[in-house]
C-alpha cells in the first residue's frame, strides 16, 4: 500500500517542482541593460542632420518592442553624457565606449552610422561590451532600392538581438507538448521558435584543465503555442530521433535569415523628405525617365568602392543580363580586380557578385573569363564562385 501512494505522489510531486522552477527562473530574470547613441551620418548630404537621432529612437523602439531590453531612455541619456562633457553621437571607441556605460550602469554600448551614396544606403553598428572594452559584434544592412528606412532599422534591430540569444529549460513535456521556464516578462511571444539541445562532454582547456564550456548536441526545434508571464507552452516542431526532445534541456531562441526588402517597395514622404532635397529628388525622378539610371549602375561598377561594386553586380544580374555594353564592362572589372593581394569578405563578395552577373547572362562570351578566374584566383571561395558560373555558360 505504502509503495502505492508512493507513486501516485512522485508525480505530483515532480509536478509542483517543475512548476517551483519555472517561477523561481522567470523571477531571477534580469533584462540587459543598454544605451543606444546617436547614430552618425555619412556620404551624401542629408536634408535633416537629425537623421542619426531619429535612426536611434527606432532602434530604441524596435529593441524595447523585443522584450527583454532595459534600454536607457535617450533623454536621460543626453542629460548625463552632457554632465560628464561626452558625446553621444556617431562611432565611438572601445575605450570611450566603457567610459560611459560604466558611468550609465550598462552593460553594452550600441554605436554606428546612416550612409547614403547615390541610391545605396547602409546602416552599420557595433556592439561594444562595457566591462572588457571589446567590440563584440559588427552588424550592418543594406539596400539598393528606395525603401524605407525604417525597414531597414527593423532589419538590423533583428541582427543586434541575435546577438543576446534567449534561453532557458524544458521544464515539462507532456507528448509532443513541451513547457518551458521564459514566458512574457522575458520577451517570449507566440510563434517564437526555439532550438534544443543537451549538454555533452565537457570542454577543458588543453594546458590548464580549466573547464571552458559544455558541448551542445542539438536535439530538435520547438514553437511557442502559448504564453503566459513566467512560462510559455510550445509543441515539437522536430526531433533529431524520435524522443530526443525532453525535460531538464537548454532551450535557445533561433534567428532565421532575414528576408531582404522588396526592390520595388516605394518610399514614404517622410523618408523621401529626410533623404534627400526637394531638388535632389526631382533630378532623381528626371534620370529614372531618360533611363540615366544604366548610367549610375556603370559609374558603381567603374567605382573604387567595393561597396558600390557589389550593389552594381546585383543590379546588373536581375536588370541588364541582356545589355551587352555593361556586361563588357563586368568582365573588365572583374578581369582588373579579380587576383587582387586583398582578402577581405568585401573584395571577395564584390568579386563573386561580378561572377554571378556574367553567369546570369547566359553569353558564352565570358566563360574564357570565369575559367580564367576559377584557375588564377588567389582565393579559393572566389574560385568557386567562378567555376559555379562558368557551369552555367557551358
Amino acid at each position: 500500500m505504502k509503495k502505492y501512494i508512493v507513486n501516485l505522489l512522485i508525480p505530483l510531486i515532480l509536478s509542483v517542482m517543475l512548476q517551483a522552477q519555472a517561477w523561481a527562473g522567470a523571477s531571477d530574470f534580469r533584462k540587459t541593460k543598454l544605451a543606444v547613441l546617436d547614430f552618425q551620418l555619412q556620404g551624401e548630404e542629408f536634408e535633416t542632420q537629425d537623421m542619426g537621432i531619429i535612426v536611434a529612437e527606432w532602434f530604441i523602439t524596435a529593441l524595447v518592442k523585443a522584450g527583454r531590453f532595459e534600454v536607457i531612455e535617450r533623454g536621460l541619456l543626453k542629460k548625463l553624457l552632457d554632465e560628464q562633457k561626452l558625446s553621444m553621437t556617431g562611432i565611438v571607441d572601445a575605450t570611450t565606449a566603457t567610459k560611459i556605460g560604466k558611468f550609465l550602469g550598462v552593460k553594452t554600448i550600441i554605436s554606428g552610422s546612416v550612409m547614403k551614396l547615390q541610391n545605396v544606403i547602409e546602416i552599420n553598428a557595433r556592439i561594444i561590451d562595457v566591462e572588457t572594452a571589446s567590440i563584440i559584434a559588427a552588424e550592418n544592412v543594406k539596400s539598393t532600392a528606395a525603401v524605407k528606412l525604417q525597414d531597414l532599422v527593423v532589419q538590423m534591430s533583428e541582427k543586434i538581438i541575435k546577438n543576446f540569444p534567449l534561453e532557458g529549460y524544458i521544464v515539462n513535456k507532456f507528448g509532443s507538448t513541451v513547457t518551458i521556464d521564459l514566458g512574457r516578462v522575458t520577451g517570449v511571444k507566440e510563434e517564437m521558435e526555439f532550438s534544443v539541445y543537451k549538454e555533452g562532454k565537457i570542454i577543458k582547456h588543453p594546458k590548464t584543465g580549466a573547464i571552458i564550456d559544455v558541448q551542445r548536441i542539438e536535439t530538435g526545434k520547438i514553437k511557442i503555442t502559448d504564453v503566459r508571464d513566467k512560462i510559455a507552452e510550445g509543441i515539437i516542431l522536430h526531433e533529431v530521433s524520435p524522443g530526443s526532445v525532453s525535460y531538464g534541456q537548454l532551450v535557445s531562441t533561433m534567428v532565421g535569415n532575414l528576408q531582404p526588402i522588396p526592390k520595388e517597395l516605394p518610399t514614404d514622404a517622410a523618408l523621401g523628405k529626410a533623404l534627400s532635397s526637394p531638388a535632389q529628388s526631382s533630378k532623381k525622378d528626371d534620370s529614372r525617365k531618360k533611363g540615366d539610371g544604366r548610367s549610375d549602375v556603370i559609374s558603381m561598377l567603374k567605382s573604387s568602392s567595393l561597396t558600390d561594386k557589389e550593389a552594381a553586380a546585383k543590379i546588373v544580374r536581375k536588370q541588364y543580363t541582356k545589355d551587352q555594353a555593361i556586361l563588357d564592362i563586368v568582365n573588365d572589372e572583374l578581369l582588373k580586380g579579380y587576383n587582387s593581394s586583398s582578402g577581405s569578405n568585401d573584395f571577395v563578395e564584390a568579386m563573386a557578385l561580378l561572377c554571378n552577373a556574367l553567369g546570369a547572362s547566359g553569353e558564352a562570351k565570358y566563360a574564357s573569363t570565369l575559367e580564367k578566374v576559377s584557375q588564377e584566383a588567389s582565393n579559393r571561395k572566389l574560385k568557386k564562385y567562378a567555376l559555379k558560373n562558368l557551369r552555367r555558360l557551358k
